[in-house]
C-alpha cells in the first residue's frame, strides 16, 4: 500500500470517531445579546419598514487605519409612536439598539443608540425612504479612536439555500473521502466555512469574512448557527475538519 493509500484509510477509518467538540476554525459562537424579536424577524414577511436590511458596512476616509467594509444586517423590530428598536449583525456581533424617529412626506429619520457596553458600539443615524425602500445612513463610534461608518442597504429577507455557493455538495449531500482528498488546508477551510455561511453566520475572523462578505447571497443574519445546521451538513463539517487537520499535519506530500 503507497503512503498516500495508507493516509487515505487512516482518514476515513477516523472521520466516524471525530470528536464532538471538534472546533472550526472560525466557531459559531453563542451572541452575546438577543434583542427582542429577533427570531420573528427572520420569518416574517417585509413590511413597509420592520425586517431587515443588508448592505456594506464603509469605513469612512480612504487611508489604511481606516479598515476593511464589512457586510452588516440591520433588523427593526419595532417602529410606533415615534420609538424604534431593533439590531445589528456585523463582524461576529449581535448588538441591540433603541432610539427615535419622525417621519415626514414619507422619510423616517432615526437615531439610535447601541448600549455602550460593548468596545464597538455607537449611533446610528439612518433615514428609510418608505416610497424607494432605501435605508441610508452613517453610525458614529462611542469610542473616538475608532473610524465611523456609512451604509446605504437593501430591503433583503433571509432565506437558506443549500444550494448557494462553490461548493453547495457539502450542504447538499454525504461527502466521501474522494471529494475531499486532494483539496488544499486553504480549499477545505471554505467548504467548512460556506456551510456556516449559508445559514447565515457572522464570522468574527476578519479572513474568513473577506470570503463572502462579496457573496450577493451571503446575508450575516446570526452569531450562533450550530443548531441550524442540517444532519448532513453536520456530518460533512466533521469531516472536513478532520481532512483540515491532516492537511497541515502533511502538507509536503499531501494535495499535490
Amino acid at each position: 500500500m503507497t503512503p498516500k493509500n495508507l493516509l487515505l484509510f487512516a482518514l476515513t477509518a477516523t472521520v466516524s470517531f471525530t470528536a464532538c467538540n471538534n472546533k472550526p476554525a472560525d466557531k459559531p459562537v453563542k451572541s452575546e445579546t438577543a434583542p427582542i424579536g429577533s427570531a420573528a424577524l427572520l420569518s416574517q414577511p417585509l413590511s413597509a419598514v420592520t425586517g431587515s436590511w443588508t448592505g456594506m458596512f464603509e469605513p469612512d476616509g480612504s487611508d489604511s487605519t481606516a479598515g476593511l467594509a464589512n457586510k452588516i444586517t440591520v433588523f427593526i423590530a419595532q417602529l410606533a409612536d415615534g420609538n424604534i428598536s431593533g439590531y445589528s449583525v456585523c463582524a461576529g456581533n449581535e448588538r441591540p439598539f433603541s432610539g427615535n424617529y419622525e417621519e415626514q412626506k414619507g422619510i423616517i429619520k432615526a437615531t439610535l443608540n447601541e448600549p455602550g457596553n460593548n468596545k464597538y458600539d455607537g449611533v446610528f443615524e439612518l433615514e428609510i425612504n418608505k416610497e424607494n425602500k432605501n435605508l441610508t445612513g452613517k453610525w458614529t463610534p462611542f469610542n473616538k479612536a475608532l473610524t465611523g461608518r456609512h451604509y446605504t442597504l437593501e430591503r433583503k429577507n433571509f432565506k437558506y439555500d443549500p444550494s448557494e455557493g462553490e461548493q453547495p455538495n457539502a450542504s447538499a449531500r454525504l461527502l466521501s473521502a474522494n471529494d475531499v482528498n486532494n483539496l488544499l488546508k486553504d480549499e477545505l477551510r471554505y467548504m467548512r466555512n460556506e456551510i456556516y455561511a449559508r445559514h447565515g453566520y457572522s464570522f468574527k475572523l476578519k479572513e474568513v469574512r473577506q470570503m463572502f462578505d462579496s457573496r450577493d447571497w451571503y446575508m450575516p443574519v446570526s452569531t450562533d448557527v450550530r443548531k441550524k445546521l442540517t444532519p448532513i451538513e453536520v456530518r460533512n463539517e466533521k469531516m472536513i475538519k478532520n481532512f483540515e487537520k491532516y492537511a497541515e499535519e502533511s502538507y509536503d506530500d499531501y494535495g499535490r
